[in-house]
């Protein structure tokens, strides 16, 4: 996959996650990950926006996962 293809995929993901609830944006988390393991297998640097999404994703997953925990 070419890096324009990779840009083409990163944009595509960020509209979809502006739009997504909270279950839809972690079922789209694994995607970014992906994106972010192609970019550093092909030692390219992962733009900052990218990141932050990554950041945010992580964090949000992190939040559920303790949601659901019993009390």
């Amino acid at each position: 996959m070419k890096n324009h293809d990779l840009e083409h995929q990163m944009e595509q993901l960020e509209r979809a996650l502006d739009a997504a609830s909270t279950r839809e944006r972690l079922k789209l988390a694994p995607h970014v990950q992906q994106i972010t393991c192609r970019l550093g297998a092909r030692h390219q640097p992962i733009p900052r926006r990218l990141q932050s999404i990554q950041k945010v994703l992580e964090q949000e997953a992190f939040d559920d996962m303790f949601d659901n925990m019993p009390v």
